[in-house]
């Protein structure tokens, strides 16, 4: 049995994203995530999917990418839908790539440079193989937004390593901004949409830790808060940038002016 899919809306990234339904970085605290919020946005009318893989860098996310984002002219399946198609894509790594270069017992740190490069690559093969996926039903390129690193909370970040690994795993808060303007940078460069995580997050903030701790679970990973936040930054941009792929909001949410409107007749329309 063939299920029918909606338009889809694709998040590829490392644990931020993997655990984006629960929130946390696979912890067992139930919560809301940021992609369980957006999933609940676009309730009935597009598909979320998570293509999350913890502890991932750009690199590991290269040796992947083929298999996440596979070209229309391998057959994986026969499902002739006129709804399946790409709405956009967000890419959300950086987190490990931003780990300090000594920390060798986990190898996730990638040097800047070579991580912005990760990023082109990521997105030029992204490019690459959507627009077969929508060109026979004339429908745009998919935009693709990057997602800039959070920030650290630098102390309890490390308390979390020593109290469950026995080990540091060294980041900073200076390397995440660092590596979330080279986001910026090319995503410039790339005409993509950027979502300011770390901005976001408030890791700009003049009280740093005392302010953006409060948002971050175990220092790396996002709790409630700053799930929430991330949610709410990455709708603000869908709304302000992609109107018409926001969700429909108007007209009972399926006859409006703009959005993506609800699938299946209103049931008032069927009693």
């Amino acid at each position: 049995m063939i299920v029918r899919t909606r338009p889809s809306i694709i998040l590829f990234g490392d644990s931020i994203t993997q655990s984006g339904f629960s929130g946390g970085g696979g912890s067992n605290t139930p919560s809301a995530g940021w992609v369980s919020l957006l999933s609940n946005a676009y309730a009935r009318r597009a598909d979320v999917l998570n293509r999350g893989f913890s502890g991932y860098n750009t690199r590991h996310a290269l040796e992947v990418l083929s298999s996440v984002f596979v070209s229309s002219d391998i057959n994986v399946h026969s499902n002739a839908n006129s709804n399946d198609h790409v709405l956009m894509v967000a890419v959300f790594f950086g987190a490990n790539d931003a780990s300090l270069p000594g920390d060798r017992e986990h190898c996730q740190h990638v040097p800047i440079d070579e991580y912005e490069n990760n990023l082109r690559r990521i997105v030029q093969t992204i490019r690459a193989t959507l627009p077969e996926e929508n060109k026979g039903q004339n429908l745009r390129v998919p935009p693709i937004l990057l997602i800039t690193p959070p920030p650290i909370d630098e102390k309890k970040w490390d308390t979390y390593c020593i109290q469950n690994f026995s080990q540091l795993s060294p980041r900073t808060n200076h390397a995440s901004k660092a590596y979330g303007d080279r986001v910026k940078r090319l995503a410039k460069d790339l005409e993509c949409l950027v979502v300011d995580a770390f901005a976001l997050l408030g890791g700009d903030h003049p009280e740093q830790e005392a302010y953006y701790g409060q948002n971050l679970e175990d220092g790396l990973h996002l709790n409630d808060l700053g799930n929430k936040l991330l949610f709410d930054g990455l709708i603000d941009v869908i709304c302000r940038e992609l109107p018409d792929l926001a969700p429909m909001q108007d007209g009972d949410g399926k006859y409006g002016s703009r959005g993506i409107p609800l699938d299946g007749a209103l049931w008032k329309e069927l009693c």
